[in-house]
């Protein structure tokens, strides 16, 4: 499972610093760095309300018009009015997916990808590409999920 978040940062590896930061302060959510390398990092996300956890890998890559023909189409598909336009903004995408034996939970991700979000600046686009969503879209999608189990 993949989600990409369109980043206006610029290129390299994801900033860790300012990820854990607004994680802390606008997701009560704690991130601790596991590994890096140049175009990744690796991080244990902990959040205690709700109570999700997960490793996760975040690579950042340059975008590539597939991904804008993408975003197009998930915005179309989920009626994101103006979410394409911003991801066609960003230079950089940043995939992230699960680290490690155990397969977080779609909260777990949500509750990632709107951290990201909140710093990339740009559309989340889920693994089924229904749809573009921000920091909003992405917390209310968690919640959903944590309300129906």
């Amino acid at each position: 499972m993949t989600y990409l978040v369109f980043s206006q940062e610029p290129r390299g590896r994801p900033p860790f610093e300012r990820l854990q930061i607004n994680g802390a302060r606008f997701f009560s959510t704690t991130l601790e760095q596991l590994e890096d390398d140049e175009t990744s990092v690796v991080v244990r996300l902990v959040c205690a309300r709700p109570a999700v956890r997960g490793d996760f890998r975040i690579t950042s890559r340059d975008t590539v018009n597939d991904d804008i023909m993408n975003a197009r189409d998930a915005e179309a598909r989920g009626r994101a009015g103006g979410m394409a336009m911003l991801a066609e903004k960003c230079k950089q995408v940043w995939m992230i997916e699960a680290a490690g034996d155990d397969e977080p939970g779609e909260a777990a991700y949500f509750t990632l990808a709107a951290v990201c979000a909140s710093v990339a600046l740009g559309p989340v686009m889920p693994p089924d590409a229904a749809t573009l969503f921000g920091v909003r879209g992405a917390i209310e999608r968690r919640d959903k999920v944590v309300a129906a189990v």
